[in-house]
């Protein structure tokens, strides 16, 4: 996760979408075990939580991605929005993932596993079949920038993107600004992301069903907010 992003902001490298069957690289020892947490923000107000829980076990990077949402109105709650996912990875190749999500009411179950070059599983009662290269927009990795294609985190299903180089920001955590590097994801997947120095999401942004903009700020870290998705279209 550290090794991509430092290195494009080092070199301040243009991105080039790589073709879909690459290997995507963990490297040894990184992410050491630990929790992250976020923030998210809704029009001004905090409305969840977002943490992603690092352990490593040998050669295997266990990622367990926990997502609260709950939007009220005094004291009536309007959405709510809870997503646990687990990915397993051995040797830089994702091996299994497994999410459980409630979409207000609409619950989804996706397995993945791998079966020689292919993951294959479900979502729900729908047949799954993927190259087995491809990894979850769970955002964590740095090589999601590099990617075409991404797994859809509550769906398991294939999302056709492409990637766009926003350049270097610095973005305010606490008491001191620090280098991020911003990319657009366009396409069937739609985010905005911005990696910090040491390869670890800062902030992103997603476009929720109503229109709004959820904002996920990395504890201590703040950014302009009047940043939007830029959907499909290349500027």
């Amino acid at each position: 996760m550290r090794f991509w992003a430092p290195w494009l902001l080092i070199l301040g490298l243009l991105l080039t979408a790589a073709a879909a069957g690459a290997a995507v690289p963990v490297p040894d020892g990184f992410p050491p075990s630990q929790t992250v947490t976020y923030d998210v923000w809704r029009e001004g107000s905090k409305v969840g939580t977002h943490s992603v829980e690092f352990r490593r076990e040998g050669d295997r990077l266990i990622v367990h991605t926990r997502i609260r949402i709950k939007v009220k109105l005094l004291f009536l709650t309007l959405y709510r929005f809870d997503h646990d996912a687990v990915e397993d990875w051995v040797d830089g190749k994702l091996t299994h993932y497994v999410a459980r999500t409630n979409d207000n009411g609409t619950r989804r179950n996706v397995l993945l596993v791998r079966v020689g070059q292919k993951l294959q599983g479900n979502s729900n009662a729908e047949r799954l079949l993927l190259p087995g290269d491809m990894i979850p927009g769970s955002l964590w990795n740095p090589a999601t920038v590099d990617q075409k294609q991404l797994i859809e985190p509550t769906k398991g299903q294939v999302r056709a993107v492409t990637i766009y180089d926003r350049g270097l920001e610095r973005v305010k955590s606490g008491s001191q600004t620090v280098p991020t590097h911003h990319y657009s994801i366009t396409g069937d997947l739609v985010r905005e992301v911005w990696y910090g120095p040491d390869g670890e999401v800062v902030q992103a942004v997603y476009v929720a069903k109503d229109g709004s903009l959820l904002t996920f700020k990395l504890r201590g870290a703040t950014v302009a907010a009047s940043v939007k998705p830029s959907g499909a279209t290349k500027p």
